[in-house]
């Protein structure tokens, strides 16, 4: 398989786990997030990253432009959409989570540039130090935007415009009878 691939076989990934995990409402009220500390937050990174030298895409071809890769800002995206809708809601969490985000992407980065996607200039610190500046600044961010509604470290649910998140019932049976049932 051709290197230029990888990146369509990554983002179709994140999306299936997108869909399969987060509910319709809540892609659409996460959509813009995911937008703009996912994809612009990527597309601003690798920008200062081609001036500076210090990583950039490589086996791209006809699928990207000025050293960024077309799937790469989409695949964050649809990456932030996931991370934002499991964030926790206390502080002591959060820290964790967002370590271990560090590090799913630190991993994850070292992988692609393992299959060639792309290149690091000064290796595992090419990998670490973005990550240790765009997540916490992503999830600070976040909760930024969304302060008026929510508050860290309250276990209230997020209430805005009338809209109550639900939880995810997974069933074995079609949608149909779900909803039939709902009906009675």
């Amino acid at each position: 398989m051709p290197i230029k691939f990888i990146p369509f076989i990554y983002t179709g990934i994140f999306a299936a786990i997108l869909v399969a995990t987060v509910p319709r409402m809540e892609i659409r009220r996460l959509s813009i997030y995911g937008i703009i500390f996912g994809g612009v937050f990527d597309i601003l990174l690798v920008t200062i990253a081609n001036l500076t030298g210090s990583f950039g895409y490589v086996n791209y071809e006809p699928f990207g432009l000025m050293g960024i890769h077309f799937f790469a800002p989409i695949s964050w995206s649809i990456y932030f959409i996931i991370y934002f809708y499991f964030l926790p809601k206390r502080k002591p969490y959060i820290f964790v989570y967002v370590t271990m985000g560090i590090i799913y992407s630190m991993l994850f980065c070292q992988m692609i540039a393992k299959l060639g996607v792309l290149y690091l200039s000064h290796g595992i610190v090419d990998s670490i130090v973005p990550f240790l500046i765009w997540f916490p600044t992503a999830t600070w961010g976040y909760y930024r935007l969304i302060r008026k509604d929510y508050k860290i470290g309250d276990c209230n649910e997020i209430k805005q415009n009338n809209w109550h998140p639900k939880r995810l019932k997974l069933s074995l049976q079609p949608a149909k009878k779900i909803k039939k049932r709902a009906d009675r």
